[in-house]
Order: C-alpha cells, then sequence, then structure tokens
C-alpha cells in the first residue's frame, strides 16, 4: 500500500516510495536535558515512534536517531540568555564545572528513557549526546569559516546568513520580519539579524578550548554534526515540533548544506503543540505537567498515548484532565473488549486493510483508532493485533494485565463495587459515591464504562 508523508520543506504530502530494500534513515530532535520532559514534549517522541512503526510495517528497515542535547541550548532563540544546563546548575545550587553539567544531564536524560519506554516507544539506535560530539562540531564549523561563511564576534562565531541564498526556506520564512528587536536579539556585531550563534563563548568557564577560545557549540550546530555523523547527508527524514521550523531546523539546513553542497534531509515533519489554557505547554510555565504527574492523577502512559493518538500529528491537542480520562476510559474498554473476545490470535480471519490505509495516509492515527474499534465488534483479534504495531498501545500484553488484575480483586472490593453498582440503579448517587470512596480508600479505582465498571489497582 503506498505511503504518503506531509514534507514541510515542498508544504505538501508526498508520497515516500523508496524501494523496500533501501534503509530508511531519520533524525528526531530529542530532549535538553536540564529537567524533566513534560507531556508537551512527549507528543513528539509518540509521533516519531509511531512514524517508524509505520515505516517498519511498511516493510523498511530503519535507523532511528534522537539526539541527547546536553549543553549548547540557550534560553532565547536569538542566542541570548544562559545555556539551559548552566541554568540547570543554578536552580540546583551545584558547582560551574562540566561534571556537575553531566551529572544533571544523565539524572534526565535516564528519566526521559523510562518515559518513552512507559508510552512504549521503542528506543532509537543511537542516542548521541551532544557534549560528547565537541570535535564534530569545531570541524564543521572550521569548514564554514574557510568558505567565508563564519565569521568571530567577541562572544562567539556566527553563521552569515546573506551568504545562504535559501535561507528560511522551510516552511517559507518571510526574512522580511527578522530584524533585531523581534525575533532575534539585538547585537551591534551581526551582519545581519538573523545570523545565528555557531561556537558561544563561555561566560561561566565552563566549556571546551577551541580555535575561537573557550566556550561551547551552538545548539544547532550540534544536530547538523551529529545528523550527518550517523547517517550521514542527506539523510530521509527529519522530525521535530512546529517550533523548530522559524529557526532550529532552518538554521540547521543551512549550515548543513552551506557546509557540504547537498540537502541535510528530503522529508522534513513537524507535530503540532498540546495546547493547555494558557497556550503551549513549557518547562519554564506553570502548565508543566510530567508523566509522573498522570501516573499521580491514576492516568496510565498508554491511556496518555491513546489520547495523543485520538488528534492527527498536524493539528493542536487542546489539554484538558477531563479528555484525558475519558481517553483512558475507552482505553481500558478496548482492552476489557478484548479480555471478552474468545477468539485467539490465530490467522483464520483476514487482517484487515483499513488500519493500514488510515496510517499509510500521513499517518491518520484518529480513523485508524476508529477501525480498531470497528475491528473489535468483528471480533477480528488478529487485525487489532496486527495494528497495534503500528498504534503501539500494547493491546494484547495489557488486556491479559487487566484480565489478571481482574480477576484477582479480593471478595471484600467485589462486594462493595456490588454494592455501587445496585445504589446507581437505584440513582441512590450519594450511596454510590459514598461506596466509591472506600474502594478507592483500599488504592483500587473504579472507571464506569457502558460495557460495565472496571476496577483494577491504583498505579
Amino acid at each position: 500500500m503506498s505511503l504518503s508523508l506531509h514534507n514541510t520543506l515542498t508544504g505538501k504530502k508526498e508520497p515516500f516510495d523508496l524501494p523496500k530494500d533501501h534503509e530508511v534513515t531519520m533524525y528526531n530532535c530529542g530532549p535538553t536535558v536540564y529537567n524533566y520532559a513534560h507531556i508537551g514534549n512527549l507528543r513528539a517522541y509518540v509521533f516519531a515512534d509511531t512514524l517508524r512503526r509505520t515505516l517498519e510495517y511498511n516493510g523498511y528497515k530503519v535507523k532511528q536517531v534522537m539526539n541527547i542535547t546536553d549543553v549548547g541550548h540557550l534560553t532565547s532563540d536569538g542566542d541570548d540568555g544562559d545555556d539551559k544546563m548552566v541554568k540547570a546548575l543554578k536552580r540546583d545550587n551545584l558547582p560551574m564545572t562540566l561534571e556537575a553539567m553531566r551529572q544533571v544531564a544523565d539524572k534526565y536524560t535516564s528519566a526521559f528513557v523510562e518515559d518513552i519506554k512507559a508510552l512504549n516507544c521503542k528506543l532509537p539506535h543511537e542516542m548521541p549526546k551532544a557534549s560528547e560530539h565537541i570535535s564534530e562540531d569545531i570541524e564543521l564549523i572550521k569548514k564554514l569559516e574557510a568558505k567565508g561563511i563564519a565569521y568571530k564576534t567577541r562572544d562567539g562565531v556566527y553563521f552569515d546568513t546573506s551568504k545562504f541564498p535559501g535561507y528560511g526556506k522551510l516552511g517559507n520564512i518571510n526574512m522580511k520580519g527578522q530584524f533585531a528587536g523581534a525575533r532575534v536579539a539585538v547585537n551591534s556585531e551581526k551582519k545581519n539579524p538573523a545570523d545565528f550563534t555557531l561556537w558561544k563563548a563561555s561566560r561561566n568557564d565552563i566549556g571546551w578550548e577551541s580555535p575561537w577560545g573557550k566556550g561551547f557549540p551552538g545548539w544547532h550546530i550540534e544536530c547538523s554534526a551529529m545528523s550527518r555523523k550517523y547517517l550521514g547527508q542527506p539523510f530521509d527524514i527529519h522530525t521535530g515540533g512546529i517550533d523548530h521550523i522559524p529557526v532550529h531546523h532552518n538554521n540547521e539546513i543551512a549550515q548543513s548544506e552551506a557546509a557540504y553542497g547537498v540537502p541535510l534531509a528530503n522529508v522534513w515533519m513537524h507535530i503540532e503543540h498540546l495546547i493547555v489554557a494558557d497556550g503551549k505547554m513549557a518547562k519554564s510555565g506553570e502548565n508543566f505537567i510530567t508523566l509522573q504527574t498522570l501516573k499521580e492523577k491514576g492516568i496510565h502512559p498508554l491511556a496518555y498515548r491513546y489520547y495523543l493518538l485520538q488528534t492527527h500529528y498536524r493539528k493542536p491537542i487542546h489539554f484538558s484532565w477531563g479528555a484525558l480520562e475519558a481517553a483512558q476510559t475507552a482505553y481500558f474498554k478496548l482492552l476489557l473488549g478484548l479480555v471478552a473476545l474468545d477468539v485467539p490470535p490465530a490467522s483464520v480471519i483476514p487482517a484487515d486493510a483499513g488500519i493500514q490505509g488510515s496510517i499509510c495516509d500521513d499517518l491518520n492515527t484518529p480513523n485508524a483508532l476508529a477501525s480498531v474499534w470497528r475491528l473489535l465488534k468483528e471480533k477480528n483479534r488478529v487485525a487489532i493485533w496486527k495494528s497495534d504495531k503500528i498504534l503501539g498501545l500494547d493491546i494484547e500484553n495489557q488486556s491479559k494485565k487487566l484480565a489478571e488484575e481482574m480477576s484477582t480483586v479480593p471478595e471484600a472490593i467485589k462486594k462493595l463495587l456490588m454494592a455501587r453498582e445496585d445504589a446507581r440503579k437505584a440513582k441512590d448517587f450519594k450511596k454510590s459515591d459514598d461506596l466509591r470512596d472506600q474502594i478507592q480508600k483500599e488504592s483500587f479505582e473504579i472507571m464506569d464504562t457502558d460495557s460495565g465498571p472496571i476496577v483494577r489497582k491504583k498505579l
């Protein structure tokens, strides 16, 4: 079945028609590990995992690389402010040393890996750390400098955007609007307002020696150097959030293509934001919600994955707790439906082409989920099982776990549950609520569905 993907570079959906013996090379912009990932960040990694699963389902071998940014990402896209890792050192009252920076990075990298595992994301084949690729950054900057495209200032080395005529081509960015004091910080030594840092001089005596003095690489140069090292140039697919389009990804394209004269990536894919009441979710804001926060509120990580898959990746999600709880109820109802399905996962019933058709249409996961529910009604367990290779909801394993949990619910809890159901039927909602509270005090939780209540141990 033909696979089509939306390419930000061309602004349209295009056939992805590489031969099946081709290894698809994919680079995903990874986390900056100065804090825990929030659930908005995690949407990008569920998307990347869904894309990888779709490619593999369609017969491709995939090499997935996701970077770990542990130095060089400044608090402003305009090359201003502290390195976010330095910000973490100040926040945690740690010494201004590379060793302390590595400790912080290791802590939050480990937490990130646990988060994506909990969301049933396949681990990338490579997860290179920016701090371990300084020599590659320096080599790339020297190449740009030799071509007259990089220039030195008192605070570092900059890329001269006037030397790259295609600057801003990703997303058709209007460069006339890029003036100092707007998107970019005022810097009298920059030749052009949109020029960006390749190497930043150290402000805190933290950094690495280089031909331009002690400092650290720019955020953008790190991705160019690491993607080229692990995937070559051009590679097939580059992904990230839509906020990366105007600055980070256009900067990657400019420096990589200026240095080597060939495209950086052939297909660029971008995911929309998760939006809360006061705007997009951000680590620096009040709306910082982690996967651990969801667990503490009784939300299963895979219910969150289900929640994300309900919306196409190119559409924003307006987050609400009510919608998330409804998604969890739907997810467990799906698991419960599979528990009740006695048809064994054998190849007696043919797999359904509808799911593959939906997912091959630019990863239309909402339509794919709708097909899963239809397949449940048709008792086509094998097609559900096969579809989960793409959706990554771990349906088969989680349904077994749910069945085990429900079979081991203590008799005392079952009696309370039956009494609550009787109260609900009698419309005695106060008694029903009191019984629910009793069940919850025993560390069990209830999800009401039209197929009956689901009771399980709290997370």
